[in-house]
């Protein structure tokens, strides 16, 4: 009777390990490999597109018409 137990507990263990590591594997195919940044010069009125990595932040330079990417923490100039 005690081998059953313990079969099942092993079994209980064994599957929420798989369940969790699957979870993080969802969880990193789901994170933005890249994003689509656009905007409206607000000068000329033209709009411009450029892509950032998913980590990045999306700048926009209205001045140059450049568009720019920087680090999450970074800032915009």
């Amino acid at each position: 009777m005690r081998w059953i137990a313990a079969l099942g507990l092993g079994a209980a263990m064994a599957l929420g390990m798989t369940m969790a590591v699957s979870g993080e594997a969802e969880a990193k195919k789901k994170a933005p490999k890249a994003k689509m940044c656009k905007t409206t010069n607000v000068i000329t009125g033209k709009k411009a597109s450029w892509k950032c990595g998913g980590s990045e932040k999306c700048c926009y330079d209205a001045i140059t018409s450049k568009g720019t990417c920087v680090p999450a923490s970074g800032i915009c100039l």
